[in-house]
């Protein structure tokens, strides 16, 4: 045997080798994306699982070129739906450059060009595994892990919650590895059809164990099915946004040609939320909350990527339906390629219907990379570039470097912030402080990180304020940790200046230092309208901004807010409690009495705030010329607690100097700017 042919024997025993490498590992990176989760970081979950998909991938595309340079040939699977999923992942680019403040951020949200990055790398690495059978059997396994995994906390006798401090991690009855319960269903639906169609075929092949095999595991999923719906519809109900008012909300962004073609940014839908809910909205039970996703994928996609993302997505759907059509009507298909389509058509329906997360993306990838594993491989031969042949993979290498060294400076941020969480739990101020600071420096784009660290700078200055009598040095650490505080504040709003929570937080930390600090009540009155201009059909932050005019005893300026609370939602009987006692300082008892009539037909008869109320009604009619009885009172459907407007009481003396520079009050048109 020649020197050349030694040499060749060896490479072909080491494409072998990468070869059988890189299947096993693709299975198992089939098998475990959907479900991983990965406790090291604040969300196991969707993060969790974004960092589990880039580590996994980047070794199997290591393993993929590897192949490629030891074969001297470039083997690429022709799916016809990649262009797709790549145009897309160009969309929440652009998306996210064009109307995105905090663009860094926005790129890597985990349903932005982050997770469509993974999505198609995800599909073109499955699609090479030339093992679809194989494939298939790991995501019905995954299923089938899953639904065990409901199955046990839903019929075992544990003492919920399952806590796991070291993990951060806690279990209950209704949990997920998917990190939703609703996807945990929609995924579990669509594993059904690819069981009928491997049992179809093993039937079809006289194989009747592994047939019997196949349909105890769908046996076993479609009893998790069973068990999340009834978890869904009964103790573990979902507060999702109302259809109408998703809507609402994406009609709203379309009158903005910018907004419209191009959505307000990836992972910004809470400032379309704040910024463009209609005021029926107050209606609600959950008129308090706020929603950082919208009522389904659809309007997700076109509120936060905008026109032309949608619509892509659309052309994506209407192929995928019409090629299930096809195979339900072409007697000769194969039964597991008719269930790979009978199952993406069962994720595109529920997607019209509820929202989704990373999970069920990545199952939709690996879905569609497993379409194409047996399409028609484009082959470039590598052997004219000889020792050269590296520099043929050096542009993906390089983009995949970036992501990865990104990436990890995500991860390490997430790790240390759930650090952080830990310590709070531990009431150890010190390493949340600590940890905090280490979030911040591994992902100083991270709004919430920002947030964070400025509440927990001023809850160290309270507790140290709280001492009796304070030394020179304590003073001038509890200064160092307010000035910390407002200046991380104002760095959140900075990030993101169309964030009415970053805004809020910073009025409220402004507001509590009202008797700390010189000139923080302009500042905090500053910021609360900003915030307001922001989230205009806010009750609660007409209130807030009601009490600080309140507790400067300028009593018509908050009147005023109040009555404009009491306007954007009338059975806020808070609203009506507040709006009373600026009209009884105001000295204007007949409306005073009657707001007080309104609040106590709102609140829940013979509790203490019924009975506050009243007493308080009969003070102010006996300031009126001939009182008259009160009107009969009706039990609302939630109980309130009754507060009245009051400053923050003096800890320090003398007062704290801030900083002489003011927030930064940049204004936000729309959430796009």
């Amino acid at each position: 045997m020649t020197k050349e042919e030694k040499v060749s024997k060896i490479d072909t025993m080491k494409t072998k080798i990468v070869e059988k490498i890189y299947e096993i590992l693709s299975l198992v990176f089939i098998f475990l994306a959907p479900i991983v989760v990965v406790p090291l970081f604040a969300d196991p979950y969707d993060f969790g699982r974004t960092i589990f998909v880039l580590a996994f991938g980047f070794v199997l595309f290591g393993l993929y070129c590897a192949r490629a340079v030891l074969e001297k040939k470039l083997s690429v699977g022709r799916n016809s739906y990649f262009l797709v999923f790549f145009i897309l992942f160009g969309l929440t680019i652009v998306s996210a450059l064009v109307n995105s403040p905090n663009k860094f951020a926005s790129l890597f949200t985990p349903l932005g060009a982050f997770g469509f990055f993974l999505v198609i790398t995800t599909i073109f690495l499955v699609g090479n595994t030339g093992k679809l059978k194989q494939g298939l059997y790991c995501l019905l396994g995954s299923g089938v892990l899953l639904s065990l995994i409901s199955l046990i906390l839903f019929l075992g006798r544990f003492s919920y919650p399952l806590n796991f401090p070291s993990l951060g991690i806690s279990l209950t009855r209704a949990w997920s590895p998917t990190g939703s319960l609703i996807s945990q269903v929609i995924l579990l639906l669509a594993l059904i059809f690819l069981g009928l169609g491997l049992i179809s075929e093993a039937l079809a092949e006289k194989k009747t164990v592994r047939a019997g095999v196949i349909f105890l595991g769908n046996v076993i999923i479609l009893a998790g099915v069973g068990v999340g719906i009834w978890l869904l519809t009964n103790e573990a109900k979902p507060a999702l946004l109302p259809q109408q008012i998703a809507w609402a909300i994406a009609a709203e962004g379309m009158k903005n040609w910018r907004l419209a073609l191009w959505g307000v940014g990836p992972g910004r839908f809470l400032n379309a939320f704040t910024s463009f809910r209609p005021l029926v909205f107050n209606n609600y039970d959950f008129w308090n909350s706020r929603f950082g996703i919208s009522s389904n994928w659809y309007f997700n996609l076109l509120t936060e990527v905008g026109l032309v993302a949608f619509l892509v997505y659309l052309t994506l759907v209407f192929r995928v339906f019409r090629k299930g059509w096809q195979a339900l009507r072409e007697p000769k298909i194969s039964p597991v390629k008719l269930g790979l389509y009978l199952s993406l058509i069962i994720l595109f329906l529920a997607e019209f219907f509820v929202p989704i997360n990373f999970s069920v993306l990545v199952f939709l990838a690996i879905l569609f990379g497993l379409l194409g594993v047996e399409e028609e491989k484009v082959s470039f031969d590598l052997a004219p570039l000889g020792g050269l042949v590296w520099a043929f993979l050096v542009l993906p290498l390089a983009i995949w470097g970036v992501v990865i060294f990104y990436g990890t400076k995500l991860a390490m941020g997430s790790y240390f912030f759930l650090d952080s969480a830990k310590a709070v739990a531990q009431n150890d101020g010190i390493r949340t402080y600590n940890s905090q600071i280490k979030a911040i420096k591994a992902d100083g784009k991270n709004v919430g990180y920002r947030i964070a660290y400025s509440q927990t700078n001023f809850a160290l200055a309270n507790s140290l304020a709280s001492k009796e009598n304070l030394t020179d040095n304590d003073r001038n650490t509890i200064t160092q940790l307010v000035q910390q505080a407002i200046r991380e504040a104002k760095a959140a709003v900075a990030l993101d200046p169309g964030n009415p929570i970053a805004w809020e937080n910073l009025s409220s930390l402004y507001r509590n230092l009202i008797n700390f600090a010189e000139g923080a009540d302009q500042w905090a009155i500053a910021s609360y309208q900003e915030a307001i201009r922001l989230d205009p059909i806010n009750p609660l932050l007409r209130i807030d901004l009601g009490g600080i005019y309140y507790s400067k005893k300028d009593f018509n300026q908050a009147a005023g807010l109040f009555l404009q609370a009491t306007n954007l939602k009338p059975d806020f009987a808070n609203a009506y409690y507040n709006l009373a006692n600026a009209y009884r300082e105001l000295g204007a008892f007949a409306e005073a009495k009657r707001a007080y009539e309104i609040t106590k037909s709102l609140v829940k008869i013979d509790s203490n705030d019924y009975k506050k109320v009243e007493a308080e009604l009969l003070e102010v009619e006996k300031k009126l010329p001939s009182p008259t009885p009160t009107p009969t009172t009706q039990q609302p459907v939630k109980p309130e607690t009754l507060t009245k407007p009051e400053p923050p009481k003096a800890e320090v003396s003398p007062k704290l100097e801030l900083p002489e520079e003011g927030p930064p009050i940049t204004p936000s048109p729309t959430p796009g700017q």
